[in-house]
């Protein structure tokens, strides 16, 4: 009787390899899904529809240079055009633009409001906020899609507060340019308050809820955020220094702009201001103080006595000076503010205006001499 014999096969060697070798399987879709994540998140990713309004080389390529040098006097010319569609977000730079009584096609039409109460009555409400509280805001940035000649989509994008540094992500949300009447239905006008004024204007908070905390969150605001739009049929008068009714035949009116419809500098002016500055801002950018007309050819501050400005064939009034706040600290790259300048300095010397005599005044607010809308050109000249 022969005994059963049993031949285990010899066991399989275990390659220490094979985590490793999983790991190059897994790597490309592990590499691939992260990559889609991070594509997904940033605005370029979803397909842009229409025609992107602005320009692709900005025209303020020398505006760093310190003092008038390489400036021609004899050559007086718009030399740069801004929008800004969200209020104290980034702008757009554009090579001509519709003037309109409330002052640039398309400039300060959407606001971000944050629910807090109001120092003089202690009432909770709604209050613009501004890179005064949020210096960050300067890295939301906006672009406008044109369908056609008006009509078209404004889209707002913003970083995401995230916990991984490498991992940036950002946010976009869309709206329609044009206020058609099924927008107004859907959306509920509420008053803002905007400095001393609370003006009625549309709450499109509700289409982007979500959205709204995000950016919250990336603010690191004390109370919720909504998003206002302009009613056109409650635009805010402007008195004040502005020109009357009967002067220029119409009210002059502004949406969601501080104080004035048209901010304008001189690249002479800001210059000098850099030369006083280099060795705390090396370059100046002219965009901190966030104006939609920007000349060039005039001197230094020649434009602090202007009373009236044409720009090609069209005349506006030079209501008043503009008086600097601390919101030109804010670096429009970083979204980080300066401690003291260009304040400081501007304070030391350019505190000019009887009528304010502790404020900095650099540039001017202008009001159109007419109602009729017309189009402005970098490049219009003469400015005098």
């Amino acid at each position: 009787m022969c005994a059963a014999v049993v031949v285990k096969p010899p066991p399989l060697p275990i390659s220490r390899d094979v985590p490793t070798s999983i790991l190059r399987l897994l790597a490309p879709g592990v590499l691939a899904f992260f990559g889609w994540m991070v594509f997904s998140r940033l605005p370029f990713a979803r397909r842009q529809h229409g025609r992107k309004m602005g320009i692709e080389t900005s025209n303020l390529a020398d505006a760093y240079r310190h003092g008038i040098e390489g400036l021609d006097a004899s050559e007086w010319r718009v030399k740069g055009l801004w929008i800004f569609p969200v209020k104290s977000c980034r702008g757009i730079e554009v090579a001509e633009v519709r003037v309109i009584p409330s002052g640039l096609e398309h400039d300060r039409q959407f606001m971000f409001a944050e629910w807090k109460s109001n120092p003089k009555t202690g009432n909770f409400q709604w209050i613009f906020i501004t890179q005064r509280q949020y210096p960050k805001m300067a890295l939301i940035t906006t672009e406008i899609y044109l369908e056609g000649e008006n009509d078209g989509d404004l889209h707002i994008t913003f970083p995401l507060k995230s916990r991984l540094p490498f991992l940036k992500q950002a946010r976009t949300i869309r709206f329609p340019l044009l206020a058609s009447e099924e927008f107004k239905a859907k959306y509920p006008l509420k008053q803002v308050g905007i400095w001393k004024e609370e003006p009625l204007a549309y709450d499109i908070s509700s289409a982007v809820e979500a959205e709204l905390k995000e950016l919250s969150a990336y603010l690191c605001t004390k109370g919720p955020l909504a998003l206002f739009r302009v009613c056109p049929e409650e635009l805010r008068e402007v008195h004040r220094n502005a020109p009357t009714l009967n002067e220029v035949g119409y009210q002059p009116v502004t949406g969601f702009a501080d104080a004035y419809p048209l901010h304008m500098l001189n690249l002479a002016s800001v210059r000098e201001l850099n030369s006083r500055i280099t060795d705390k801002i090396p370059k100046l950018d002219i965009v901190r103080f966030r104006a939609n007309i920007i000349l060039s050819g005039p001197s230094p501050f020649m434009e602090d006595d202007w009373k009236k400005v044409r720009l090609g064939a069209h005349v506006y009034y030079a209501a008043c000076r503009t008086v600097r706040c601390k919101m030109p600290n804010v670096d429009p790259d970083t979204g980080e503010r300066h401690m003291q300048e260009p304040d400081k300095t501007m304070r030391n010397y350019r505190a000019i205006d009887p009528g304010n005599k502790h404020g900095a005044c650099l540039g001017m607010q202008l009001v159109p001499a007419g109602s009729n809308q017309h189009a402005i050109h970098s490049g219009h000249p003469p400015c005098r």
